[in-house]
């Protein structure tokens, strides 16, 4: 039987190079149709409130003026004690143009020979937030110094102020439109609505009659408290003249005689 002839060897170089199963080639990937860059819409500017009615028919504050007000209150207490002080009241008023005889705690701000102008000022500022049903707190401004009787320091709340404010604009609406405009430059409040139009106030110039029975009332209260003050103080310098005559009575002697005719 024939036998094959053996293979013969491979010639040097021969040899296979690279990895048996080499990879396949990428399959290329189709470009996409390149697209023009359309940028994102600006953002919408927010919608800013028109302005509104500030006093209702009798003379009271509309939320609107509500709302402006607090703004007014958080710019004159800045520490946020709930209350403002006669003088930073008086101060608001003269930036919208108030005059003197209108400005009460300004207008007796005035020297005295017993207590400090600023004692005085008070007791008169006092006496109108009493007269009016202002809501406000008493506290005492001078604590070394003599008090004056029936004083105290009058701290005017939101609640106050917004009542002093809806009355004082009702009740000169020509002047409160100026002043709340001068206000509004004055603090920065509520710039991005612009100044504010003559028609959001009342029409003017009688005011409201309940307005204006509540002034009649409060000048009523005023006359009579003022009345009460002085009799109790009468009563007051009569009683302690007559304790000093008791003591002179009781340590010397001699005694007094009253009469009556």
């Amino acid at each position: 039987m024939d036998v094959p002839p053996p293979i013969p060897p491979r010639p040097p170089g021969y040899e296979l190079r690279g990895p048996a199963n080499p990879p396949l080639p990428r399959r290329p990937v189709p470009q996409q149709p390149q697209q023009d860059h359309v940028p994102p819409p600006p953002p919408s500017r927010p919608q800013v409130a028109p302005w509104g009615p500030l006093s209702n028919p009798d003379g009271t504050a509309t939320p609107l003026f509500e709302s402006l007000l607090a703004a007014f209150f958080a710019r004159l207490d800045p520490r946020g004690t709930g209350t403002i002080t006669p003088e930073t009241m008086s101060s608001f008023l003269d930036i919208q143009g108030f005059r003197i005889e209108h400005n009460i705690w300004k207008m007796h701000l005035k020297p005295n020979a017993m207590f400090q102008p600023e004692d005085l000022a008070d007791f008169e500022f006092k006496a109108a937030c009493e007269a009016w049903f202002f809501e406000h707190r008493v506290a005492v401004r001078n604590p070394s110094r003599p008090q004056l009787p029936y004083g105290g320091m009058p701290l005017l709340t939101l609640r106050g102020f917004t009542d002093m404010m809806a009355a004082e604009h009702a009740g000169d609406a020509e002047r409160g439109w100026r002043g709340l405009n001068a206000a509004l430059r004055h603090y920065g409040v509520w710039g991005e609505r612009g100044p504010l139009p003559r028609a959001c106030l009342l029409p003017g110039p009688d005011m409201p009659a309940l307005l204006q029975r509540r002034a009649d009332a409060a000048g009523a209260r005023a006359r009579r408290a003022a009345a009460e003050r002085v009799e109790a103080t009468r009563l007051r310098f009569a009683l302690q003249a007559e304790g000093r005559r008791n003591a002179e009575e009781l340590t010397g002697d001699y005694y007094y005689v009253r009469r009556d005719y």
